[in-house]
């Protein structure tokens, strides 16, 4: 198993748990819990995007040389 594929299982992590943080804003709840699901959602997403660039780089990297 390369870097670059646990990069990316753990970029899916996150990104599955903003995901989950993200959708869980349509069920009603107060302001603090809709505004902290979606800060953290946000974070997660943004954080597994991220990761799976630098994986992406990584592997091309590792490929060309």
């Amino acid at each position: 198993m390369t870097n670059a594929t646990i990069m990316y299982a753990v970029a899916l992590v996150l990104a599955g748990i903003g995901m989950a943080l993200l959708l869980q804003l349509r069920i009603p709840r107060s302001d603090e819990g809709r505004y902290a699901r979606l800060i953290a959602g946000t974070m997660f997403a943004m954080g597994g995007i991220i990761l799976a660039g630098f994986a992406t780089a990584l592997r091309s990297w590792q490929s060309s040389g």
